[in-house]
């Protein structure tokens, strides 16, 4: 496995990774219409193109031996958190790995590359949010030394999810 940074030409495969992602780990809670909203607004090629162009935001992906794209990252620069005040804080909005490859150690792959780059960049912390019924993926970020340290809600359409808010000190 290969992990790079992303690119403009990447665009379109995150958006469809993204896309595919989401739906097959979210769409099963949600109302079909509130879910197609929410991706046609979230995972546009778009969208992820002007992500791209900002220096504030960071993909990295992860290929297969074919260098086909099998998931990737999206980390936020310069986070304030208020709980935090003194810690320079990295982001880690987005870890998303295709269902045909869970299980083969690629999400830790991608956690670890985003450990390394937050040491390289001399953060202090990574944080993320994740939904409470989420329990795989909470178990996922507690393996790495993640801890719950606050809670917040995401809107997606009708529904009120609650987050809760994880800290990596690095």
């Amino acid at each position: 496995m290969k992990i790079y940074e992303a690119e403009i030409t990447d665009a379109e495969i995150l958006a469809q990774i993204g896309t595919k992602t989401f739906y097959d780990t979210f769409a099963r809670f949600h109302d079909e219409e509130d879910i197609q909203a929410y991706l046609k607004k979230a995972y546009n090629k778009e969208q992820i193109e002007q992500n791209l162009g900002n220096l504030e935001i960071q993909y990295h992906l992860a290929c297969d031996e074919n260098y086909d794209v099998i998931g990737y990252t999206k980390l936020l620069h310069t986070v304030l958190l208020e709980k935090f005040p003194n810690k320079r804080v990295i982001e880690l909005e987005k870890i998303y790995v295709l269902k045909s490859v869970l299980g083969k150690k690629v999400g830790a792959a991608l956690m670890q590359n985003c450990i390394e780059y937050a040491k390289q960049k001399n953060y202090d912390a990574i944080f993320l949010g994740v939904w409470q019924e989420n329990k795989k993926a909470i178990d996922f970020y507690k393996q790495f030394n993640f801890k719950i340290f606050d809670t917040r809600s995401f809107q997606l359409g009708k529904t009120i999810c609650d987050d809760y808010l994880m800290l990596l000190e690095i």
